[in-house]
């Protein structure tokens, strides 16, 4: 009978594959395609966690368009797969310990404080928690970026890649739903068409996702600029075709693309002198073409994530827009020789002066009327009253009703100061019966909550308390620190590019929180993997023209 048994296992593995393959031949093709993907995204992370961050990134448009067994939608679900990637990897490679970074303490600050307003909330702690969690999601994601990134240069490219492609991918179905007028009736704006909203649902929310991308892709294109144009020069004076033109054309596709990460990979840490001057080059060829590729790539996802931030038609995200390219701008003009940097002030003073004409004034009657009438309501929007007594009319009705929610919010802190009404319970306690002998925290007749105060500075103190105000403020605080240490420390291009776009992304979503809570729809995850590349321009040191990152035996 014992040589029967090889029969008997190859016969039961043939009928338990065809039953697989038919049961697989009889599935709809979307759960079909639901399970193929799911397969493979699994095992990618499994593989390496860089997969799970790279997913986690792109579900970020996704999250609401598609929904998984058990009610998960495509970001919970990848957030899961991240964590459980990263649990396994640390347990599995003991001898590469988590990075923390300098950004992890004030991180962890912020996240115990809203532990504490959550754990001392009256109102709903159900929703305190899951504040608190939305916030713990920007802490994984951080730290799995960092474990993540060393090795390989295609980590970085490939993160920076989803960092542009998924809010490039939203921006063009906010255009068209712009140019085509598809969306609700309340986002139009009097032409025929209506205010961009990607798939993020509110043009306000998807004029914040575009500030977190543009400022990255200009960033990489005009480090790209810098680091090009001076070896093509200095190839044309001596007569050559080494440097950036250098031929080969025959090294073959793969040879090409990783040719280009090596030049972007290169050593970013300052010389023993001070910090870097110039472009200091590795030994390797950058061919034409790749920069036409990658300057057209880059400019494809600023033009693309500009044009849609614009027609979103929301002041907040044009005010955060300029103050993002202003910071930017100055971040640039820090590695200029003194001459350029001279003229580059006076052209940023003359920019900045003609972007404030078009935003307060409406352009002059340069620009479109819809815009023009949007963009002179700027300046109404920034003034301070008293909702109490205002007449509502159709014109006055958004900036009554956003100060309406400010006053809201001032009343919490009022009889909250410390800690605040809760995470995550400004609606809840905005709607709340006053307790006896108080009155409501709403401004009457605004009875419905919009779910955040228009301002996230004032929001965080209405939800946490000053106490939770000092520590976001210190987070910030770190995070622009950490910003301007990497552009002061990056040498090779492609990390300026990243240094410089994410000081922009900072300001920008800085500058916008303004007007806007930015910390929603998941987006914290977008904003968590620009900071992790941040703490890597510092944290882990590069030496040589290497195309590859190594683990370093220890931190910086």
């Amino acid at each position: 009978m014992a040589p029967q048994l090889p029969i008997l296992r190859l016969l039961s593995s043939s009928l338990l594959a065809l039953a697989l393959v038919l049961t697989l031949a009889l599935l709809p093709l979307e759960w079909l395609l639901l399970l193929l993907f799911g397969a493979l995204a699994v095992g990618l992370a499994l593989l390496d966690p860089i997969w799970a961050v790279y997913l986690a990134v792109l579900s970020v448009p996704a999250q609401e368009l598609v929904m998984l067994p058990g009610g998960l939608s495509l970001t919970q679900a990848s957030l899961l797969l991240m964590l459980a990637s990263l649990a396994l990897h640390v347990l599995a490679f003991p001898t590469r310990p988590l990075r923390f970074g300098p950004l992890w303490g004030p991180l962890v600050c912020f996240l115990l404080t809203l532990a504490l307003s959550a754990s001392l909330t009256p109102y709903s702690r159900s929703e305190a928690l899951r504040e608190l969690m939305r916030w713990t999601t920007v802490a994984v994601i951080y730290l799995a970026t960092l474990r993540a990134l060393p090795g390989a240069a295609w980590r970085a490219w490939g993160l920076v890649a989803c960092l542009l492609l998924a809010p490039s991918a939203t921006a063009l179905i906010g255009l068209g739903q712009f140019w085509w007028g598809v969306g609700p009736e309340s986002f139009g704006v009097g032409t025929g068409q209506v205010r961009a909203y990607g798939t993020l649902g509110q043009p306000n929310s998807f004029a914040g996702y575009m500030n977190q991308a543009w400022p990255l892709a200009l960033g990489l294109g005009v480090a790209l600029l810098f680091f090009v144009v001076p070896l093509w020069r200095r190839s044309r004076q001596n007569g050559t075709k080494d440097g950036v033109w250098g031929a080969a054309p025959t090294a073959g596709f793969r040879a090409a693309v990783l040719n280009v990460m090596r030049m972007g990979a290169a050593s970013h840490a300052p010389p023993e002198g001070g910090r870097m001057r110039g472009n200091q080059v590795p030994a390797h060829t950058l061919h034409g073409w790749q920069v036409v590729a990658l300057l057209l790539a880059v400019t494809t996802a600023m033009l693309l994530t500009t044009a849609a931030l614009v027609v979103s038609f929301s002041r907040g995200g044009w005010l955060g827009a300029l103050g993002g390219l202003t910071l930017l701008l100055l971040a640039v003009g820090f590695g200029l020789p003194a001459p350029l940097r001279r003229l580059g002030q006076r052209g940023l003073g003359a920019g900045l002066g003609l972007l404030l004409m078009v935003v307060f004034l409406g352009g002059g009657g340069l620009l479109p009327q819809a815009f023009s009438q949007r963009a002179a309501t700027v300046a109404g929007s920034l003034r301070l009253f008293d909702a109490h007594n205002v007449v509502i009319t159709p014109a006055n009705f958004a900036v009554v009703e956003r100060m309406a929610h400010l006053q809201a919010a001032w009343n919490m802190v009022q009889r909250h100061p410390w800690v605040g009404v809760g995470p995550g319970n400004y609606s809840v306690a905005y709607a709340a019966l006053p307790e006896a002998g108080s009155a409501y925290f709403r401004v009457h007749p605004w009875h419905a909550s919009r779910g955040h105060a228009h301002n996230y500075y004032l929001h965080i103190t209405a939800e946490a308390g000053l106490i939770g105000l000092s520590a976001y403020l210190l987070l910030l605080a770190a995070v622009t620190y950490q910003a301007v240490r990497a552009v002061a420390l990056a040498q090779a291009w492609f990390w300026r590019g990243v240094a410089t776009g994410g000081l922009g992304v900072i300001a920008a979503v800085a500058t916008h929180n303004l007007f806007e809570n930015l910390h929603v729809l998941n987006m914290g995850l977008q904003l968590g993997a620009i900071w992790a590349l941040l703490v890597f321009c510092c944290l882990y040191p590069v030496k040589g023209g290497s195309d590859e990152l190594p683990h370093p035996p220890h931190k910086r």
